[in-house]
């Protein structure tokens, strides 16, 4: 064999070598690949959840409220804060009188600037007037010896006598009180105060709560349209907001004669009027049942029942009445809400990482031991991105095809990303 061909068949085996070098690297890497990437794949629990069924309806608040009104011209003056809780009886505001009464007040002042004086001086003017009655008592027993005296003739001693008398008159003029306001009795001047006060008082009227209740000075005027009671009144044609202007009264704020300055809040018992678009939606819903609902800023759930079902063909009107929360509340007229018609407790799990074996829904989990399973799952409802599914009975079964079959738990790896996922595979 000539040189030139030994070296063509060695250039021969050298390529088909490295033919099969090339396939052999690139089947481990096609069989690689998807092994790592499955080894890879994420993995996620199952959580516990309540799946909520809801439907949106437009809420209208109807509470026993009542409006207090001015009896008065003047300035608004708060006794309690906005959102008070008040026992009947408790002071809520003043409105002071707009009506000059600077004279009385300036009365007012020196009348208790000398009842104060007099009071401090009790004590002297009791002394002045038993030093008083002891020298009129000396005067009089003076005039009877004079009028002895003059009986008997004896005019020096006379003389002498009404030389004394004299003296005594004298001393009794200086100790009387002289004209003026702090020279009248006591009883007297706290007469003529007690009158100024009471001047005074009549033009600064006080409020007070009629009921026990919750204290607000916003004001929107369907207090007296939104009335508890005569439900059946409540249609869906009927119940509307038009032009609501919410006044709001403030510390010191001129109020006129007989408008509103605060309202009470019976907060016992409250009652929510729901506008309901499709009746088909709450057909289950019936008088007398409780009802839960979501409404506000901060999403409340409350529970209530159901007083009044109001159809209008095919929309309606839904009133329950409630007596707890109104504290968080008060303050609404209408707000947007959810009435929820049911709760599912299930697994929520991610949505993509559910598929189909063999037309059964179900998920790939990795057990301990790294091997991938096929669990099948009853899905019970979808919330955006998840998908909550049955728990199963106490052993954590559900049933599929009239058959018992072993469905997640919550201590399960589920995957997420299934798209290089075969059952039996094992992972690391």
């Amino acid at each position: 064999m000539t040189y030139e061909r030994i070296k063509k068949v060695k250039k021969r085996k050298r390529i088909i070598k490295s033919i099969i070098i090339s396939i052999i690297i690139i089947f481990f890497v096609f069989w690689s690949v998807p092994t790592i990437l499955a080894n890879n794949s994420k993995t996620v629990l199952p959580e516990k959840g309540v799946l909520i069924d809801t439907i949106s309806a437009e809420g209208f608040l109807i509470k026993n409220e009542t409006v207090i009104k001015s009896k008065n011209q003047g300035q608004l003056e708060r006794l309690s804060s906005e959102g008070d809780r008040l026992p009947a009886g408790q002071e809520i505001a003043i409105v002071k009188s707009s009506n000059d009464n600077s004279h009385l007040t300036q009365e007012l002042e020196l009348i208790e600037n000398s009842i104060n004086a007099l009071k401090k001086t009790q004590n002297e003017a009791k002394i002045i007037l038993d030093e008083k009655t002891r020298i009129e008592d000396l005067k009089i027993s003076l005039i009877n010896e004079i009028q002895n005296n003059i009986s008997i003739g004896n005019f020096q001693e006379i003389y002498l006598l009404k030389e004394e008398l004299a003296l005594y008159n004298d001393k009794t003029e200086d100790m009387s009180f002289s004209n003026t306001l702090a020279g009248q009795s006591l009883e007297k001047l706290e007469g003529k105060r007690d009158e100024i006060v009471s001047i005074l008082e009549n033009n600064n009227l006080k409020y007070y709560s009629p009921h026990g209740g919750i204290v607000s000075y916003n004001i929107d005027g369907y207090e007296e349209i939104f009335l508890p009671k005569d439900f059946e009144n409540y249609t869906y044609d009927k119940l509307v907001i038009r032009n609501k202007a919410t006044q709001k009264k403030r510390a010191n704020e001129d109020v006129s004669l007989d408008s509103p300055i605060c309202k009470v809040i019976d907060n016992f018992e409250w009652y929510l009027a729901m506008k309901i678009e499709d009746m088909k939606e709450v057909k289950n819903f019936e008088i007398g049942n409780y009802i839960s609902v979501i409404l506000g800023k901060d999403k409340h759930e409350i529970r209530g029942t159901i007083i009044v079902i109001n159809e209008s063909k095919d929309k309606g009107v839904i009133v329950a009445k409630f007596n707890t929360l109104l504290h968080e509340l008060y303050d609404l007229r209408n707000s947007d809400v959810k009435v929820i018609k049911s709760k599912k407790e299930g697994y929520k799990i991610p949505t993509k990482a559910i598929i189909d074996n063999d037309s059964i829904k179900g998920v790939y989990i990795k057990d301990k031991s790294g091997i991938v399973k096929f669990r099948p799952v009853n899905i019970i409802g979808e919330d955006s991105n998840y998908t909550y599914v049955d728990i199963g009975d106490n052993k954590g079964n559900i049933v599929i095809q009239d058959e018992l079959v072993k469905t997640i738990t919550l201590f399960d790896e589920i995957l997420v990303n299934t798209t290089n996922i075969k059952e039996g595979q094992i992972l690391n």
